[in-house]
């Protein structure tokens, strides 16, 4: 296709890539690769050694990894990190004097080494002539593109989350909002937060994240529902509270002492894995529940088809973190499988209790065992559920979509003062996307 804004660069600054839980990255770098975009990735740590999505042999750009992050210091990153910082002071000698001073004497903690990284990160991109740096997360990599943006003069934007959002102090947040020339984010939760702090001085656009679904392809037809005699009752996500895979183990005892036979695969990994194998053995699920450990993509996409629900009980944590919208609810929605999951956050955004998926309290598993059940025994709203759901999926979180928005809104970045269109909202212009 042609595209004005083809062979335009843009830097990507992300904590880790490619990391197997941030699917919703990987499929906005491909999509923005394919309306155009040359995108050059730079992390600030790399990936440990594990499973990685196959779609990330597509990405086209070249991945750089800022040395060093890591539990063991180098000397060479050290001096390959100071040598930027000298020549950063001898070339720019006005810029690096306040970019230092804003960063040792601004509010709240200062890491040494998001400091010395900026510099790092600073000189790469004012030797190739990058335009704009795109930042995905308002905590870290944030921190690292305010020194960059007052090292060098490149304009960033932001894409905030979830964790990134609620666990950064307001203030803090609010500067790195000013210092950007847009942010983006996944929900209208989300946005309505993020735009009071902004006070109107920064626009702050809704960029839903979407799913491939031509990989979440649907149930196709005769594929079996049960991985043995049992129905499947599926999860995913990393092993940390905010997911509340407690609250699911607790659900699976009242449904398994209600008479029910099925099995509950809970797929992922995370700080929890002891404690949550400890809870299945303490409640006696051994036969009921599974820890299969992490899948790629399109592992998952052969499992969804299987299952006879997907459950997902989100919960706020009580320092603040969430979810946003997570990917797999979307995932599992394309796949054509009803889900229940909980009024947290911007999961209300997808999915409308009885409407195209169930809603619970959190925190509570009687609720979940009380959806889960109904779901086992209500083969007609299982139907619709899933239909409805996946046609939710087809018109407003699709990968594509997702991509188109975000790629209009960096574009008009790029133009450097191109009037941004009205923000979306869940209720008008997202269905049109």
């Amino acid at each position: 296709m042609t595209n004005q804004h083809a062979n335009r660069r843009v830097a990507y600054l992300l904590k880790t890539f490619p990391r197997l839980s941030e699917t919703f990255i990987l499929n906005e770098i491909l999509g923005l690769e394919r309306l155009g975009i040359d995108i050059q990735i730079f992390s600030l740590q790399k990936p440990e050694n594990g499973p990685v999505h196959p779609a990330v042999a597509q990405v086209k750009g070249k991945v750089t990894y800022v040395p060093f992050r890591g539990p063991r210091l180098r000397l060479g990153d050290l001096g390959r990190l100071l040598l930027c910082h000298f020549m950063l002071a001898l070339v720019e000698t006005r810029r690096y004097c306040a970019a230092a001073k804003f960063f040792f004497f601004k509010p709240g903690k200062s890491r040494l080494l998001d400091y010395l990284q900026a510099g790092y990160l600073a000189w790469v991109l004012w030797r190739h002539s990058f335009e704009h740096l795109h930042v995905h997360f308002a905590n870290v990599p944030a921190s690292v593109a305010e020194v960059v943006h007052r090292l060098i003069g490149i304009p960033y934007s932001l894409t905030a989350h979830a964790k990134d959002i609620y666990l950064t102090p307001a203030a803090e947040l609010a500067r790195k909002i000013e210092g950007a020339e847009c942010v983006l984010t996944c929900t209208a939760h989300n946005q309505r937060y993020l735009a009071g702090l902004a006070s109107g001085r920064t626009p702050v656009r809704l960029a839903y994240h979407g799913v491939d679904v031509g990989r979440f392809g649907g149930r196709p037809p005769h594929a079996p529902t049960t991985v043995s005699e049992w129905p499947l009752i599926m999860s995913v996500g990393r092993f940390c509270e905010k997911k509340g895979f407690e609250y699911l183990i607790r659900a699976c005892r009242i449904l398994a002492d209600r008479g029910y036979r099925f099995c509950c695969q809970i797929v992922g990994y995370g700080e929890l894995q002891n404690e949550l194998e400890k809870m299945i053995v303490d409640l006696g699920l051994q036969e009921f529940v599974e820890l299969p450990g992490t899948m790629t993509q399109d592992q998952l996409a052969a499992l969804y088809p299987r299952a006879r629900m997907f459950v997902l009980p989100c919960l706020i944590t009580g320092n603040g973190d969430r979810d946003g919208i997570p990917n797999v609810l979307i995932e599992a929605m394309a796949s054509g499988i009803p889900v229940i999951s909980t009024d947290v956050s911007g999961i209300s955004e997808l999915v409308q209790h009885l409407e195209n998926g169930l809603l619970v309290e959190q925190r509570d598993a009687r609720a979940i065992a009380e959806a889960m059940e109904l779901l086992l025994v209500r083969s007609d709203l299982r139907s619709r559920l899933a239909q409805n759901g996946r046609e939710t999926v087809l018109r407003r979180f699709t990968m594509e979509a997702s991509a188109l928005r975000v790629h209009n809104i960096l574009c008009s970045v790029l133009d450097q003062g191109a009037p941004l269109e009205a923000p979306l909202n869940s209720k008008t212009d997202v269905a049109t996307l």
